[in-house]
């Protein structure tokens, strides 16, 4: 009993983190572009790239939250999935409906929803990414559509705060899943990276 607990505490931990610690990742690889960017062409150019070229990735962005939203519950009453003004690209407001837990999960799950999906979305690009030669413009998209993503799969500070409020009740909740169906996230990690390293 108490190893199970042990271990249902670890990969709620590991669940917990990990996507905080992706979407601070992604972050510091986004800076240290726009960075170097700035550098080369300058500060305009680099709004524009980081910013309009590369509005597929804003769309995911927030279909993504509105998408999460939806689906765990929540009433969506507004979006733009690409409308800058105020700082802001685009947004989606989202009403927590239900119970306590029902609310912390809409706005977690809503919250995390661009790392989450950019994560998956980038995992299927890969999987799919063809290797014949012969079509490098599809490639080509393809890569501009990969990295319009990547670039906008970080969470804003309203994400984050959206993202704590929910944090409680959804450590709980995924406490209860992991020790009732005796889920061990770390045995997993370790089996499927090896997999994946011996693969490569």
């Amino acid at each position: 009993m108490q190893d199970r607990l042990i271990q249902a505490l670890i990969s709620c931990i590991i669940i917990v983190m990990i996507v905080p610690v992706i979407g601070l990742l992604i972050n510091l690889v986004e800076k240290s572009l726009t960075k170097s960017l700035v550098k080369m062409v300058g500060v305009k150019l680099t709004l524009f790239i980081m910013n309009y070229l590369t509005f597929i990735g804003t769309v995911h962005h927030e279909l993504s939250h509105a998408i999460y939203g939806f689906v765990t519950g929540a009433k969506i009453t507004k979006i733009e999935l690409f409308k800058p003004h105020d700082g802001a690209l685009g947004q989606v407001q989202i009403v927590p409906r239900g119970n306590a837990v029902l609310r912390s999960f809409q706005l977690c799950m809503s919250a995390i929803a661009p790392t989450v999906q950019g994560l998956i979305t980038e995992c299927l690009i890969i999987k799919t990414f063809p290797t014949q030669s012969e079509i490098t413009w599809l490639k080509v998209i393809i890569i501009y559509v990969a990295i319009s993503i990547f670039i906008h799969m970080t969470m804003s500070v309203q994400d984050i705060k959206s993202a704590l409020k929910g944090l409680p009740i959804c450590f709980l909740t995924i406490f209860i899943i992991c020790f009732t169906f005796n889920i061990n996230i770390l045995n997993f990690i370790i089996n499927y990276g090896g997999q994946i390293w011996q693969d490569l």
